[in-house]
């Protein structure tokens, strides 16, 4: 049980990290896969994503139903169950409002990796666009979201935000850090002139300095101390 316990923690404060980086709002969330089963556990959806805990967490299945918790799931829970149900690989999900990636999903411009540090979580070639508007809320869509996503790490859903998976709650907060940053500095480039994007080897040769576990870490501690100086991690 402390093994889940300590999941569910981990949940709680990445999503007060994500709102105190201002990737989520009101709504967005984070999901983690329970570790030998068909399950997951996922934000709930009425509580605010700077104060949720880990006893808030809601526990829901493949298909999206909710099984065990006091809240029910968010109405977008489909894009974390099918992803689960498509790729064994995905450890946690998120689905981020996150606003400058939102804004490059409006435009008809490729969004490529062209930066050293928030660039290595993406690519080769430019980010998938999930291009139906409407909210997720039927296995169908969440279907269409994780055939988009394919055996990449994030995809952009048209004029919303996005949808960013990996092998840990760890990973995937750093993920989402760093496709926001890249994603400001692709447009702030864009407004000066052509950027010049990464090719298929240079992402490659990015990500190989840039995807560790140290780099993670890394990135995990300084927003863990971010949001503790914002009196934002306290009661999880």
């Amino acid at each position: 049980m402390s093994e889940l316990n300590d999941l569910k923690k981990k949940l709680a404060m990445s999503s007060r990290m994500l709102f105190n980086a201002q990737l989520v709002d009101h709504s967005g969330h984070i999901s983690a896969r329970i570790p030998g089963s068909d399950h997951f556990f996922i934000l709930p959806h009425p509580v605010s994503r700077a104060t949720v805990a880990a006893d808030d967490m809601v526990v829901a299945d493949f298909d999206g139903k909710s099984v065990e918790g006091k809240y029910k799931a968010p109405s977008e829970v489909f894009m974390h169950a099918r992803a689960y149900k498509a790729r064994s690989d995905i450890e946690s999900v998120a689905h981020l409002h996150n606003h400058m990636v939102a804004t490059l999903s409006m435009v008809d411009k490729p969004f490529y990796p062209a930066s050293s540090n928030p660039g290595a979580f993406f690519g080769p070639g430019p980010m998938p666009v999930y291009m139906d508007p409407a909210l997720i809320h039927t296995i169908e869509q969440g279907d269409a979201v994780a055939r988009t996503l394919g055996k990449g790490d994030a995809v952009m859903l048209r004029g919303h935000g996005s949808m960013v998976v990996g092998q840990t709650i760890e990973w995937v907060f750093a993920a989402c850090v760093d496709l926001e940053e890249a994603a400001v500095r692709f447009y702030q480039a864009s407004l000066l002139g052509p950027v010049r994007v990464y090719t298929d080897d240079e992402t490659q040769r990015v990500m190989k300095g840039r995807r560790k576990d140290s780099v993670v870490q890394k990135i995990w501690d300084h927003n863990v101390a971010k949001t503790k100086l914002a009196r934002l991690m306290e009661g999880i």
